[in-house]
């Protein structure tokens, strides 16, 4: 490989280190918006080195090939470490910022669609309370009437079946003697 080459490559991994760098930053930001306990932290860490080292391969396997050689360990973590020292501050603070901002919009968007929802749904209330609500109420009182009724009537029937069965006791033993 020529010398112009290996400066090219070189460059290419300084800036995947400084996507490392990127990645990395954007990985503190979500563990410190969400605050990740033990499990999550530990989690975490094996999908973020999972997704970066996917990251840093496909780059490497662009720039040259997935060679590896001393100077591309050096410039991932140069590029990682420049990142870091001199810019990760910065997007800490605006990727921070973006979330934030994005959250927000995203409530203002749930409580739109709540209220939205509410008011669409109104006329529906309306003609709930003042339809259905009444035809429920006089559905349970004829409910209790019907129960009611059905407790009297039991109580009648009973006695009529005792006296019906009563009767043709009598009756078949009456026969039963006539024979």
């Amino acid at each position: 490989m020529l010398l112009a080459e290996q400066v090219a490559v070189f460059m290419w991994t300084l800036v995947i280190g400084m996507l490392a760098g990127l990645c990395h930053v954007i990985y503190r930001v979500i563990s410190d918006m969400v605050r990740l306990k033990r499990i999550g932290t530990f989690a975490g860490d094996i999908i973020f080195w999972v997704f970066l080292t996917a990251v840093a391969f496909s780059g490497l396997l662009k720039a040259n090939y997935g060679e590896m050689r001393l100077y591309v360990f050096i410039g991932l973590f140069l590029g990682a470490f420049l990142f870091n020292r001199f810019l990760g501050g910065f997007f800490y603070r605006l990727i921070r910022w973006m979330f934030y901002s994005a959250g927000r919009v995203l409530r203002l968007l749930a409580l739109f669609f709540y209220y939205s929802w509410k008011v669409l749904t109104f006329p529906f209330r309306i003609v709930f309370i003042t339809v259905i609500f009444p035809v429920r109420l006089f559905g349970r009182a004829l409910g209790r009437a019907g129960r009611f009724a059905g407790k009297i009537t039991g109580r009648f029937s009973s006695r009529a079946r005792g006296k019906i069965s009563n009767f043709t006791e009598r009756l078949l033993k009456s026969l039963s003697r006539h024979r």
